[in-house]
């Protein structure tokens, strides 16, 4: 998506919120402006804020899985291996590894400089 279809798209959000105005279901909290789901105004609202890239957090949750214990134990036993090697046997992220040896090291599981 281009700039300016993004900015076309920001300007139709706006003049939505400026529709939603009298509204009984919108919020202003700080700088955040909540509108109802269930009208078309926020139906149509939330639509374009997908568009946009608004939907990433909900994709991160929806992938999340959690640690279970043979993973734990499995990355306790292999602390030897390289990081990438890890998250391609656990099918999980670089990232997902690093988080969970430093987590297991502030439970006190993991003692050396691993």
């Amino acid at each position: 998506m281009t700039r300016e279809e993004k900015k076309m798209i920001r300007f139709r959000i706006i003049k939505l919120l400026d529709q939603c105005e009298g509204c009984q279901y919108r919020q202003k909290v700080h700088s955040s402006i909540n509108v109802c789901p269930s009208c078309p105004i926020g139906q149509e609202i939330q639509s374009l804020g997908k568009k946009l890239g608004g939907c990433r957090r909900i994709e991160q949750m929806e992938s999340y899985r959690r640690w279970t214990t043979q993973e734990e134990q499995f990355l306790l036993r292999n602390l030897h291996m390289k990081r990438r090697d890890l998250a391609e046997k656990l099918g999980r992220s670089y990232k997902s590894i690093k988080k969970k040896i430093n987590d297991l090291r502030k439970r006190g599981l993991i003692h050396d400089a691993s």
